[in-house]
């Protein structure tokens, strides 16, 4: 078993005054790009504290797309930052940046990053092919997915990433907080064409983002321990984290959080739950996702199973 990570989120009070002195100390026109998927409307919240903001996406695109996506802001022209802050502080939802050349220039320079090139997976033949990519949507607006990749980059492929930027300020809560990414003096000049991910930092990668999913997971279970539970320590939501893994996967939970659902039972049947066949054939019945059957499990089952483990007629 890994060694038991630190479960509690960052102090988020110390995080956003990290962040702010950060951005504070940055040189040049500080522009700011907000994660939309983190509202309802970001736009209309924007504009009606009078902040403009732009999307980061074509106007072809829908307006459910368009408004989940990024928007940016230059900072610069906003009166008042405090309102910027205070939805990072409660949603980790920005991503400041640092550029000598105006706004304009870094919305040209965001646009090309909308998109990120990875390697196709592999077809399994056996026979040895030249590595093959893919586009797929990258991101850059959520501080988490920064968090994961920018340890991972080369050099040249930050010069990619930061491009006209000399300094981007994020705080990303799964991955330790307040983070700050200046551009070395002697970073090269980077490769034509967008960025590309290779297989070793997707493996990587990948690493880093279910450990943050199971992180997530631990922080679920140890909010919601019972208080008459003893011996809940971090060891032992960590450990009853990893042990879920193994039958959530057996019975086809995929989505996180319904993995953290089914820890969840897991832990309120002391692991008996996994080998119960009333609760098998619930999350199996096929009347549903196994995802959405986890959560009418909870919602029906969970005091039964505490109680007594091989209680039959569970209903929907």
């Amino acid at each position: 078993m890994t060694p038991t990570p630190v479960l509690d989120l960052p102090d988020s009070n110390e995080t956003a005054k990290l962040t702010k002195q950060a951005v504070e100390a940055m040189a040049g026109i500080v522009s700011v790009v907000l994660d939309g998927g983190a509202f309802d409307d970001l736009h209309r919240l924007l504009k009606d504290e009078g902040i403009y903001s732009r999307s980061l996406f074509l106007d072809g695109a829908s307006p459910e797309f368009r408004s989940a996506g990024p928007w940016l802001v230059d900072l610069s022209v906003v009166p008042e930052r405090s309102y910027i802050s205070w939805l990072d502080a409660k949603n980790a939802c920005a991503v400041y940046w640092s550029h000598p050349t105006g706004d304009d220039t870094l919305y040209r320079h965001l646009r090309t990053l909308n998109e990120v090139l990875i390697p196709v997976e592999e077809t399994g033949s056996g026979l040895p092919t030249a590595p093959q990519y893919e586009r797929v949507l990258f991101r850059h607006w959520d501080p988490n997915v920064l968090g994961a990749l920018l340890p991972i980059l080369t050099r040249q492929q930050l010069s990619r990433f930061l491009g006209p930027a000399d300094c981007v300020v994020f705080n990303s809560p799964d991955y330790g907080g307040a983070k700050r990414v200046k551009a070395p003096s002697d970073l090269p000049a980077p490769l034509p064409g967008p960025l590309r991910i290779e297989q070793e930092q997707m493996e990587r990668l990948k690493a880093a983002m279910l450990h943050s999913s199971r992180l997530r997971i631990a922080r679920f279970l140890k909010a919601n321990s019972p208080p008459h539970f003893s011996g809940v320590d971090d060891d032992f939501i960590w450990g009853a984290t990893l042990a879920s893994e193994k039958s959530a996967d057996e019975l086809g939970i995929k989505s996180e959080r319904g993995r953290a659902r089914w820890a969840y039972v897991m832990v309120m049947s002391d692991g008996k739950a996994a080998d119960a066949p009333e609760v098998r054939d619930f999350i199996r019945d096929g009347g549903d996702t196994p995802d959405n059957r986890v959560k009418s499990l909870i919602a029906n089952a969970a005091d039964a199973l505490r109680s007594n483990p091989s209680a039959t007629g569970i209903s929907a």
